[in-house]
């Protein structure tokens, strides 16, 4: 699956922290053969990508429509659209269907956020015969 991840408050913190368990869930969902993409609404984030040595893990990254989300997508060149959407608002998941995770705004070792992430998608994708064993 495509799998789109938002950056503020979905992996990074206010202060530009890596959410807990991010790392070690793109690695498993690369290993279960899903395509990682990342998209901001603030514009392209190859910066902290990179930062915090995603790139890896990471196959491209895009600016995130901010309304009228799949028309918008297309228009902006978005390719391919998202099939399971990672995003801290409730409206872009609603949009391309997901995972609505809670706002990530300071640093928490005991997160879990992104496990229950990596379930979620296992999940869906067992359901929609996209998964892997």
């Amino acid at each position: 699956m495509n799998v789109f991840f938002d950056v503020d408050y979905t992996i990074l913190s206010v202060d530009g922290r890596l959410r807990t368990h991010v790392r070690e869930v793109f690695e498993k969902l690369r290993e279960d053969g899903h395509t990682i993409y990342i998209w901001s609404g603030v514009g392209l984030r190859t910066a902290e990508v990179r930062r915090f040595e995603l790139d890896e893990y990471v196959t491209k990254i895009f600016v995130k429509p901010l309304a009228d989300y799949r028309n918008e997508a297309r228009r902006s060149g978005v390719e391919p659209l998202p099939d399971f959407c990672i995003d801290d608002h409730r409206a872009v998941v609603d949009a391309f269907g997901g995972y609505h995770i809670s706002e990530y705004f300071f640093t928490n070792e005991h997160d879990q956020e992104m496990l229950r992430v990596y379930d979620a998608v296992r999940a869906y994708a067992a359901k929609d015969g996209r998964g892997l064993s």
